[in-house]
């Protein structure tokens, strides 16, 4: 059994396995939609044509979701051991992320009062329920990989320690801790923002392949359904970002000043100011912060993806 085990995980360590494997899941999950497409179908014409556009769409982001989703679940794994917590915060923050999926969900109702579309496909809100409820699965070990994060970074400003450099084990932990968290951060953005923006595209797709097969008439699935469900996606996005993005710059901006103190004079020399850049630069906290191209990727991504995708002619 060992061997056995040894023997899968080497393959799978293979990109060309992994790609293998997705693409059959890709497959499967577009012939999949195709016949149930065929068994429901309402309108033959436009699931035997336009009905395609958003099936592909659909297995595509099926296939990044798994992928996000399992690399979420190794990324929480991975995290240090003094990040572990028990049942109890679990417990509490699955059920704060599902409360935080069923207000998304309504406030997404919200925004479609006013539309009046009908996919020409017998049970088909099933499956885009089945396709939200996938999507949030694979958000959530990102999700919650954040808020352990950000209670990290709260028990960590709440330790003491020393000015000055004094104590190197302790400011060499500090600095690890800040770098663990910046790049839960980053990852967490990329992909949070991929997950969500197939979300949006795949929305966008099943308004063109509607339109564009007649389906339905522009008025009856107008571009401010996409554009809300974009900007909605992006409110949330920075919802669960930027606590962790402020308490952690907080943090690191700390340690900055404990470790390199400014003399009492306050005049910082050369010297001084040349070793703070440095340092500051390793804990990635430099102004430019705001301009960082994966934070702006993360919270403008879902928006975009909306925007483009309306923008694409859908005549037929």
């Amino acid at each position: 059994m060992v061997a056995i085990r040894d023997g899968i995980r080497t393959w799978w360590a293979s990109p060309a396995a992994r790609a293998t494997v997705f693409a059959l899941l890709g497959g499967l999950v577009f012939h999949g939609l195709l016949l149930f497409g065929q068994l429901n179908s309402r309108d033959d014409a436009f699931v035997e044509h336009d009905f395609r556009l958003w099936a592909a769409t659909a297995a595509l982001s099926s296939v990044l979701w798994i992928a996000a989703l399992g690399r979420g679940v190794r990324t929480v794994r991975a995290l240090p051991a003094s990040w572990r917590r028990g049942r109890s915060w679990w417990t509490a923050s699955i059920s704060a992320y599902a409360v935080l999926v069923l207000t998304a969900g309504m406030m997404l109702d919200r925004i479609a009062q006013g539309t009046s579309f009908q996919v020409p496909i017998r049970h088909f809100p099933a499956v885009v329920n089945v396709f939200i409820v996938s999507g949030a699965v694979a958000a959530a070990p990102w999700v919650l990989s954040i808020w352990l994060a950000q209670e990290k970074t709260g028990r960590a400003a709440r330790e003491t320690l020393p000015d000055g450099t004094a104590d190197p084990s302790a400011v060499a932990g500090a600095v690890s801790g800040v770098l663990t968290v910046w790049r839960v951060i980053e990852r967490s953005a990329l992909a949070l923002s991929l997950t969500v923006s197939t979300s949006v595209l795949t929305t966008g797709a099943l308004r063109l392949a509607l339109i564009g097969s007649g389906a339905v008439e522009p008025d009856g699935f107008p571009p401010y359904f996409v554009l809300g469900y974009g900007a909605l996606i992006a409110a949330l996005l920075v919802a669960v970002l930027l606590p962790l993005v402020l308490a952690w710059r907080a943090w690191a901006v700390s340690l900055v000043e404990r470790t390199l103190p400014p003399p009492d004079s306050g005049l910082l020399d050369e010297e001084l100011i040349a070793s703070r850049a440095r340092m500051e630069e390793q804990l990635h906290i430099d102004a430019r912060f705001v301009r960082n191209p994966i934070a702006l990727l993360s919270v403008l991504s879902p928006f975009a993806t909306a925007v483009i995708t309306t923008l694409i002619p859908s005549g037929g």
